[in-house]
């Protein structure tokens, strides 16, 4: 496949702008949160161009590609690449919106 458009779900971006916002707040400085968003960038860039290195989940739908303490959800539809959950394995699972 082509490399595809990356969509992220108000869900996921929601997510990721509270972690983001955490550490800014906890650190005092937004120098982790940038860290943390580039890493972010680099992983989405190697899903634009192979968009399948995540591993199916129970659903058979859903992918997810680990990162470090987190793990990124996303499904193939079409062209694109839709972002749907953006998750940090530190918290209670029960707490996540999306279901697989």
């Amino acid at each position: 496949m082509a490399q595809g458009e990356i969509i992220w779900s108000e869900d996921a971006k929601k997510e990721l702008h509270k972690i983001l916002k955490f550490y800014t707040e906890r650190n005092g400085s937004s120098t982790y949160s940038l860290k943390l968003l580039g890493e972010i960038e680099d992983v989405l860039k190697t899903l634009s161009k192979s968009n399948f290195i995540g591993r199916l989940t129970s659903n058979k739908i859903t992918r997810v590609v680990p990162m470090k303490v987190y793990l990124i959800f996303y499904e193939i539809n079409n062209n694109r690449i839709e972002i749907l959950c953006f998750w940090d394995n530190r918290q209670d699972e029960i707490k996540r919106k999306f279901d697989l």
